[in-house]
């Protein structure tokens, strides 16, 4: 067989360019189906595998469109029917590769569901206090159903694990208790638990500021937020269960580090594993540095534990603490001043419009630390020692807001004067932006 024949062949018909295709095609289909049995291997290889495809792709492409620009009409003929029925064939392959590789996740997920993964919580005798379940709620999505497992047997559900959240860190607490909490903060739910081995039940944390007990029996939570949980039960039906709540309060100032407890099934203990959570749990106040501006008291933020949010706060020279409504995307804080010591902010949402959530207004008297909330034409006094106001509103012709004070309670306030008292002309003296900078105006 002349061997030069043959190249001489494929190079003047533009198969050659269509076997080179058709290899890296190959190797891609392997890549893909093989990727599944190989674990971390096969997914390095498929990655390799896809970049080679892309590349004999687009240099096949290039190819055509050189023989075209030559007016190699025959041989560009002869390519453009190879490379569709190539890529025809390809397709095919792919969905059949894809089929196998569906099929081999769901093998995965049912053996998965049958052998769920234990990780063991040392007490501090050493033995396990307590255990996490994890068991695959995904044929393909590293997502988790996790579930406090107590010695005695007895089963709590909590919240999915969805991929995303991370080993579960796990504190000591002075009462005897243990803390657990992961890395996601859903807009609707907290991952932060709240176990006692000795009474074998399980709260949840709901709005950073309580604790609620999930009733024994259930499968899974579900869902949450404000004074309730939605749950699933063994029966699977989804319930809406509303407890006694319990103040957070300083709670979780003391707790100790223990260790991890990884999807895997394994518990990392502190000494070989930092706490990646210290920040989310107790995110530490900041103070707005005003600069010239010397203003009276302190306006100082934080994150929320939610991280969709932010924490505002009053702080006056004699160290009393007022909250604000927590501010999300909010653009602008402006600052006012209309006597010395009295100042007004006025958060301004980013979209530009007037809401209840994002847009309020507040009246600093530095000189007789008092702090009020414009509501409804109203000046609202705000109490001293609260995180923030939880909700506002008018009764009547009166004005009214609940606030969480600093030791997890709830302060209600109706103490107001009408706005047209105040009796000032204001002026803009600077403003503050979201990341906390304060800009004096010019």
């Amino acid at each position: 067989m002349d061997m030069n024949r043959i190249r001489e062949f494929l190079s003047r018909t533009g198969l050659g360019s269509f076997l080179v295709w058709g290899c890296a095609a190959v190797l891609f289909l392997v890549a893909i189906v093989s990727s599944s049995f190989w674990g971390k291997a096969g997914v390095a290889v498929g990655v390799a595998a896809t970049v080679v495809f892309a590349g004999t792709s687009l240099w096949y492409v290039l190819v055509f469109l050189v023989t075209l620009a030559k007016r190699q009409w025959k041989k560009s003929a002869i390519m453009f029917v190879s490379g569709g029925v190539g890529a025809c064939l390809l397709a095919v392959s792919f969905g059949f590769a894809m089929a196998l590789n569906f099929w081999s996740a769901a093998e995965n997920w049912e053996k998965g569901k049958e052998k769920p993964r234990l990780a063991d919580v040392p007490g501090e005798d050493g033995k396990t206090a307590f255990s996490v379940e994890y068991v695959n709620a995904h044929p393909f999505l590293a997502e988790y159903d996790k579930t406090i497992v107590f010695k005695s047997g007895k089963r709590i559900g909590v919240f999915i694990d969805t991929g995303g959240a991370g080993p579960f860190a796990v504190y000591s607490l002075p009462t005897g208790e243990y803390y657990l909490v992961d890395g996601l903060k859903h807009s609707f739910i907290s991952n932060d638990y709240r176990v006692n081995v000795t009474n074998e039940t399980v709260e949840m944390m709901t709005g950073d500021r309580f604790w609620i007990r999930i009733p024994d029996g259930t499968l899974a939570v579900v869902g949450g937020g404000g004074d309730s949980i939605d749950i699933k039960t063994a029966d699977d039906e989804r319930k809406n269960v509303e407890g006694k709540l319990t103040p957070v309060g300083d709670s979780l100032s003391r707790r100790k580090y223990l260790g991890l407890i990884h999807p895997r099934g394994e518990f990392e203990k502190s000494g070989d594993c930092k706490d990646p959570y210290a920040v989310i749990i107790e995110p530490k106040w900041t103070a707005v540095d005003a600069g010239a501006a010397n203003l009276p008291f302190t306006l100082e933020w934080r994150d929320n534990k939610n991280r969709w949010s932010r924490q505002w706060r009053i702080a006056t020279v004699s160290g009393k603490h007022f909250g604000l409504v927590r501010a999300g995307e909010f653009e602008t804080c402006f600052v006012y001043v209309g006597a010395p010591g009295v100042y007004r902010l006025h958060f301004v949402s980013k979209n530009g419009r007037m809401s209840d959530m994002f847009d309020n207004e507040y009246r600093i008297d530095a000189n007789s630390e008092k702090v009020e909330m414009i509501v409804g034409g109203f000046l609202l006094r705000i109490p001293p020692g609260t995180i923030d106001i939880s909700s506002f509103g008018m009764n009547g012709n009166h004005a009214n807001l609940t606030a969480a004070s600093e030791n997890g309670t709830q302060i209600e306030s109706d103490v107001c004067i009408p706005a047209s008292e105040d009796g000032y002309q204001y002026m803009l003296v600077g403003s503050i932006n979201h990341d906390g900078r304060f800009l004096t105006c010019p």
